[in-house]
Formats: C-alpha cells, sequence, structure tokens
C-alpha cells in the first residue's frame, strides 16, 4: 500500500493557499510485489488495473526474466492504455474495463441479512445501472 502526502498548494493569480494529497510510493510497491511474486512463483498471470507508465520496467523484467509468466494490462473505464504499458505486456494480453463490466459487479439493490430478511446495506440509487 501507498500512502497520501499533505502539500500545500498555492494559486499563482490570487496567492490563496489549500491543502491538497498527494499520492505516493503505490507504483512503485505495486512494481516491486509484481516481480517478488513472480520470484516467488505465486502466480502464472498477473492482471494490472493501471495506466501508470512507472510500472513499465517492472513488467518488462517479469517478461523478460520468466517468459512462461504473462503480465495483462487491464485499461480503467473509458480510458486507453499508456503506450508504455502496452509495449510491455505480453503479447494478445491488453483489455479494457467496459461498464457493463461495472454494472455486473454491483452489488444489488438491498443485502438482506440471511437470517432475519431484513434489509442490512442498501446500494445508493447514484449507482444503479
Amino acid at each position: 500500500m501507498g500512502h497520501f502526502k499533505v502539500k500545500t498548494r498555492q494559486c499563482s493569480r490570487c496567492g490563496s493557499q489549500w491543502e491538497a494529497h498527494e499520492e505516493k510510493e503505490t507504483d512503485v510497491n505495486i512494481a516491486l510485489w509484481l516481480v517478488n511474486q513472480a520470484y516467488r512463483d505465486t502466480y502464472d498471470e498477473a492482471f494490472l488495473i493501471s495506466r501508470d507508465s512507472d510500472l513499465a520496467p517492472a513488467v518488462r523484467m517479469v517478461r523478460e526474466y520468466f517468459p512462461n509468466k504473462r503480465v495483462k494490462m487491464i485499461a480503467p473505464p473509458n480510458l486507453r492504455h499508456s503506450k508504455e504499458l502496452a509495449n510491455a505486456a505480453s503479447p494478445g494480453a491488453l483489455a479494457s474495463i467496459k461498464l457493463i463490466h461495472l454494472e455486473r459487479a454491483l452489488f444489488p439493490a438491498s443485502v438482506l441479512d440471511p437470517n432475519t430478511g431484513t434489509v442490512i446495506a442498501q446500494r445508493p440509487p447514484e449507482y444503479a445501472p
């Protein structure tokens, strides 16, 4: 897991300041996990949902040192693959998340307690397909 660093930002026009959060180390952690788990032989095929080209060297390393392992790149919804990751991926291993995939993965509108049949959670209306 990465973490978020708090950073002070400033408007160049008016000088107004605010705190923003910047993601740190997630790409490095994913890259290290990908290579480490390849060495441990814990997977045959890895699926990376990312457009972060910083992962490309790790993908290339896995493909070079573990030619029997596949690395599949999956583009997030409504986004294209980064060229670097697409080139690093195993041949024929590009896919995209489509709206239908997200709709199929949704929880039902209401989740019922199996013992009592009462509603214990409800999906927000804006998540309805």
